[in-house]
């Protein structure tokens, strides 16, 4: 009798001693797999700062072209001038984290002409950065980009801006602006820098 009285009062603290010690499931490093995923987006903003150190290395004519309402003009500008104007095209939104938070990609290849194209788009209403369209032949190299489309939108004043930008790799690139103001008719401007003939 004293034995099961003993067991009796040993088997709790047995239970609760073998209870801590049993061994978890072993870890495999995939339990937080989710938040290490990374997305592969195209590094669009490293792309376009290559793109504008290239032209200031080299000693070349830019040309920048211009029109507003239907008024065009066109001069010689300097490199100092040419990055002022490329500065549209380096945007916060382009930063990889805020990029991949806020945008989603899909592609396509044109059998036609060979191209992918990547597009990334935004259901976020705010102002900034809205699309981006990077044009490539596929299973190459960032140097075999053939093009990057923006569009941005802001507001100025008492107008809102839409943003149109092209790049064309190694030649030349667009800002095409559509001011919408509150009250009266949309006006536009663009301008166009080339280094390079098409």
């Amino acid at each position: 009798m004293k034995k099961f009285r003993m067991a009796l009062t040993t088997l709790p603290v047995l239970l609760l001693f073998s209870c801590h010690n049993t061994p978890g499931p072993p870890d495999t490093g995939l339990s937080n797999k989710a938040d290490t995923v990374r997305k592969n987006y195209f590094p669009v903003g490293d792309f376009l700062k290559s793109e504008i150190a290239y032209v200031d290395s080299f000693p070349q004519k830019l040309t920048e072209y211009y029109s507003q309402n239907g008024r065009s003009d066109s001069a010689i500008i300097t490199t100092q001038t040419f990055d002022r104007l490329a500065a549209a095209f380096l945007i916060k939104d382009l930063d990889s984290t805020r990029f991949e938070k806020r945008f989603d990609e899909t592609s396509f290849l044109d059998q036609t002409t060979n191209l992918l194209t990547f597009t990334y788009s935004t259901k976020d209403s705010s102002y900034g950065l809205r699309r981006v369209d990077v044009l490539a032949v596929p299973g190459q190299t960032s140097d075999k980009v053939r093009s990057v489309y923006m569009e941005v939108s802001s507001w100025n004043a008492d107008s809102l801006v839409l943003s149109k930008m092209y790049w064309s790799t190694r030649k030349s690139f667009s800002i095409l602006q559509i001011y919408q103001p509150i009250h009266g008719e949309a006006s536009t401007s663009q301008i166009k820098v080339v280094w390079a003939s098409d």
